[in-house]
């Protein structure tokens, strides 16, 4: 009798002990649902990947604060991805410039195609755009609103070799770069491209912002992301200040030659 109620005891032991394990793996993952940010899915729009941290202990690191700091870092687009490798390819832009040739020139020497999104207003702004056209690198002219045609008109006269304007909208975009050769970059990457592809404009868009953090380590890691995004996705398209640590990233990512550097313009 001692026996069999020294079993049953032990038993009961036994199921309150997985009884409270089952109660706290549940506990965990009921917390864990409620706290954690949730992605609303849109099957026709890209979705957003969460920022990424800047890495701990870097005496480089701070926050960067401009029209671009924002934006989501990363612009998910599921309907890119494949099961197979593919070679990886980044196309990079470099903005807002025409601040300063002495900062934003280096960006021309480094024997990879850049496109450089020039701000007309600022100081520089035709001296950038005469070096980097010099230097066989794409231009774009950053604008707020849509031109008018003879907008356009001026800017390219007054900006030779300009390939492209981008904005941070697309209203009314589409109107007025039809007929004009002129490419469509979407700064913030969440347009709508089909509106311009099926007008026959020409459209690239944003797939990551590298720099949102100072830190050389972070600008790092974010562009390996993006190389290893492209191996699934194809071609990615990077946008990046023109900041030293920003340069000095770049150049230590073409250094590993583990990726090809390709134009906007190329599809």
């Amino acid at each position: 009798m001692g026996d069999e109620l020294t079993r049953v005891r032990s038993q009961a032991f036994w199921l309150a002990v997985i009884a409270l394990a089952l109660a706290a793996i549940i506990g965990g993952f009921v917390s864990g649902s409620a706290t954690a940010p949730h992605l609303a899915h849109r099957s026709a729009a890209p979705r957003v990947a969460a920022s990424v941290h800047a890495v701990l202990g870097d005496p480089s690191d701070a926050a960067i604060n401009d029209i671009f700091s924002q934006d989501d870092v990363v612009i998910d687009r599921p309907q890119r991805a494949t099961t197979r490798w593919l070679a990886p390819q980044i196309a990079i832009v470099v903005g807002l410039c025409g601040n300063s040739p002495s900062n934003e020139s280096p960006f021309m020497q480094m024997n990879v195609p850049v496109a450089f999104d020039i701000d007309p207003s600022a100081p520089q702004a035709t001296d950038v755009a005469q070096l980097a056209h010099e230097a066989g690198d794409e231009v774009l002219v950053h604008l707020g609103t849509a031109p008018s045609q003879s907008q356009l008109a001026q800017l390219r006269k007054r900006f030779p070799g300009l390939i492209g304007v981008a904005s941070r909208s697309s209203e009314g975009f589409v109107q007025a770069l039809d007929g004009t050769g002129l490419l469509f970059f979407d700064e913030r990457g969440d347009a709508d491209a089909a509106d311009f592809t099926g007008a026959g404009i020409p459209v690239a868009q944003r797939d990551a912002t590298v720099d949102d953090r100072t830190a050389r380590s972070y600008i790092r890691f974010m562009l390996a992301r993006a190389v290893q995004r492209s191996q699934r996705e194809g071609r990615s398209v990077v946008l990046m200040r023109p900041r030293t640590n920003s340069l000095d990233a770049l150049k230590a990512v073409i250094a590993t030659r583990s990726v090809q550097f390709v134009p906007l313009t190329q599809p």
